[in-house]
């Protein structure tokens, strides 16, 4: 679909409702940055501490040991990224060294599928795990949305095309693509004027113009999403001539307007960088130099402005890329697919400094960067510490259970707080297997509302049992089971913010 000629997809479809996160109300938005290309992650941050053997290694594209933008006496950022350099010493920095994950593969397209997807990388999924978890958050989507609880996007990508990584189980997605900036702003400002997108021909512009509008009046997100730019107005200047900058004006002005949206995804390519990746008479200039501080300067701006807007302790960004590139420059100033490279958090809730160590040089993998973090650790980071998923949930989400490392400061919300999980219980379902008839028992330690719902085993919804307000005490719930058919369920019941679920089998 298209929004005033920017193509629109909205994420929807059934759920595998045993990845519900935590049913609470949060304002808590994730911004991912994504860095198309491979980022070459070692003139990104440069190991100082290591610095001879890396001069060694990339003579021809070293960024200058005196040029380099320190963060500690044996690590800094490359001398374009002045604006993460400021926000590290404001302390809204943290930096993740050396993430990959195990048999890491070179190719574009299938390690961009690996991290989208979030599985194995002899694993070919089809859903993402962004998808995987917002499809727990909105198990029904989209009957029934908009509506007064969500009447937004559950995820918005500054892309033509919705990425893998927000794709649903059942090759849905939750939330819109917005691809063009200039587009977006004609929707906002509630002018017909064509863009210069459109072609040439009177009568092509003159049908294209004719579809956007159709298309838009039956769009049912750009009410709200008009609505929500209308309340805000950017109040930072952002760089011009940044595309990345472009997309995170629009972000920023889409939360501070009031958007529920959880997840916003922006990008930016050009990073393949096996040529020209510095300029020949001064390797502190061109393409990569270029591209970085792009970056730098537009997330800068970002945070800046959504600080400024009010929402920046409810705002973290992230970058992430495919992979790195080789230790080793080659003879056209550039550098080839690699595997380890950094990732970056940025906002006022990130637990500052460093993960990880430099990146040893000289004990490597087939000239690569050994792993010292599988990058579903950090997902599972985000997911726990930035929105309070349960390890269950994250299990789930993420196929496998990961350690998690501190990337989100301590706060009240985390999902260690035991006072959270000790307010309730749910007890093993009994009789089990059930023929007929089966009893749930739960036991309530304070006054709260409580939702008993059953789901089968491919995540559809079979039943709400109980949703009400209780008060503290023992429960039964009654459960007949005569009309469904032979199988495995699940048994959830949510409570003060967190859930427990039980399995059940079914049998004739």
């Amino acid at each position: 679909m298209l929004l005033n000629g920017l193509p629109l997809q909205a994420f929807d479809g059934p759920v595998l409702h045993d990845l519900f996160n935590v049913e609470s109300d949060t304002d808590r938005v994730l911004v991912l940055i994504q860095l198309s290309g491979g980022n070459d992650g070692l003139n990104m941050v440069v190991p100082l501490s290591e610095y001879s053997t890396y001069k060694g290694l990339r003579g021809n594209i070293a960024i200058p040991e005196n040029a380099v933008l320190k963060l500690r006496d044996d690590v800094g950022v490359h001398p374009a990224m002045t604006g993460v350099h400021a926000l590290w010493n404001q302390k809204k920095v943290n930096l993740v060294q050396g993430v990959t994950y195990p048999n890491p593969n070179l190719s574009h397209f299938r390690s961009t599928d690996i991290w989208m997807t979030g599985s194995a990388s002899n694993v070919d999924e089809n859903s993402g795990w962004l998808g995987r978890y917002l499809n727990g958050e909105y198990p029904n989507y989209p009957d029934g949305y908009p509506n007064a609880a969500m009447p937004d996007p559950i995820a918005i990508q500054m892309t033509a095309v919705a990425s893998l990584a927000l794709t649903g189980l059942n090759h849905q997605s939750m939330g819109i693509a917005l691809q063009d900036p200039e587009s977006f702003y004609r929707l906002v400002s509630g002018s017909d004027t064509p863009g210069s997108d459109l072609p040439s021909s009177k009568y092509a512009a003159d049908n294209i113009t004719y579809v956007r509008d159709v298309q838009v009046k039956s769009q049912q997100f750009s009410t709200v999403i008009k609505a929500a730019a209308d309340k805000a107005t950017n109040k930072e200047t952002y760089p011009t001539a940044n595309k990345l900058a472009d997309q995170l004006k629009i972000v920023a002005r889409l939360i501070a307007g009031g958007l529920k949206t959880r997840v916003y995804v922006v990008q930016m390519g050009g990073f393949d960088t096996h040529a020209a990746q510095v300029d020949a008479s001064d390797t502190t200039i061109g393409a990569h130099a270029g591209l970085l501080k792009q970056v730098s300067d537009a997330v800068s701006a970002f945070q800046k402005d959504i600080e400024a807007l009010g929402a920046g302790e409810r705002v973290v960004s992230m970058t992430f890329s495919e992979f790195g590139r080789r230790v080793e420059s080659n003879l056209s100033l550039g550098t080839d697919h690699g595997t380890a490279a950094p990732l970056f958090f940025f906002g006022i809730p990130v637990e500052d400094g460093i993960i990880g160590t430099n990146p040893s040089l000289t004990d490597l993998d087939n000239k690569n960067l050994k792993m010292q973090y599988d990058f579903r650790q950090i997902y599972a980071s985000v997911l726990e510490q930035w929105f309070s998923a349960s390890p269950t949930v994250i299990r789930n989400v993420l196929f496998d259970e990961f350690k998690t490392v501190r990337v989100i400061k301590k706060s009240t919300t985390d999902v260690d707080d035991t006072q959270i999980a000790d307010t309730f219980s749910l007890d093993p379902i009994a009789p089990n297997p059930v023929r007929t008839e089966t009893s749930i028992r739960y036991t309530l330690k304070t006054s709260q509302n409580v939702r008993l719902e059953i789901f089968d085993s491919i995540g559809f919804h079979v039943a709400t049992l109980v949703n009400e307000d209780q008060s503290p005490g023992a429960y039964v719930q009654s459960f007949v089971v005569n009309n469904l058919p032979s199988g495995t369920y699940f048994v959830q019941l949510r409570a003060n913010g967190d859930r427990r679920t039980q399995a059940m089998v079914v049998v004739r």
